[in-house]
């Protein structure tokens, strides 16, 4: 993806200082950010539709801003705004400073405390009809205060809007529940043996 242009994502978001970069999304870049009107530091997940497909990828941006609107969980990232401005699209979300659970430390009664709190996320997601179809230790985000939070539902569907149901293969082989493991054999990832 290319450099983003910081000058068109602070025209776009005027009420904010736009800071470092924090990673990648699905779709593009993560910016830390900081919205002055509330005192609140944010994460801006951006996508520019130069870079990716346009106007799927920028319904699929926007219903996950949909998505996450709706979800009001203590264990789910919230969402505050979506922007959209020219060939720019942003989602103004929660800053989750706490790194990933990819890189968490956990004793064996955290790990299931976490596991019990992304699981209580999805009922209340399952609840409203919406499906993540990516539950990986990357998508697990936590506060500074060492609370885990369930991101990245940029390819959820719903479960009663067949008009959001993704075409091919979705979702981060190895992550994938059983009930998927009908999958095409080229989709797989190799089996690893440990070496001698």
């Amino acid at each position: 993806m290319p450099a983003v242009d910081r000058d068109s994502i602070i025209a776009t978001l005027p009420d904010y200082t736009v800071g470092r970069e924090l990673g990648m999304g699905g779709y593009g870049r993560v910016l830390a950010g900081h919205h002055h009107p509330l005192n609140r530091d944010v994460a801006i997940k951006i996508l520019s539709l130069r870079a990716a497909h346009g106007e799927s990828a920028t319904e699929d941006f926007r219903t996950e801003g949909r998505l996450l609107s709706r979800l009001d969980h203590p264990h789910i990232a919230r969402v505050y705004d979506f922007v959209s401005r020219g060939d720019v699209r942003l989602l103004v979300m929660e800053l989750l400073s706490g790194g990933s659970l990819t890189r968490q430390h956990l004793s064996g009664p955290d790990a299931c405390a976490v596991g019990l709190a992304v699981a209580d996320a999805l009922v209340q997601a399952h609840g409203l009809g919406v499906l993540h179809r990516d539950i990986k230790p990357d998508n697990i985000l936590f506060t500074t205060a060492s609370q885990p939070k369930l991101t990245d539902f940029g390819i959820a569907r719903m479960f009663d809007d067949p008009a959001t149901v993704a075409r091919g293969v979705i979702g981060t082989p190895g992550t994938w529940p059983p009930s998927r493991s009908a999958r095409p054999r080229s989709a797989r990832r190799p089996t690893c043996t440990p070496s001698a």
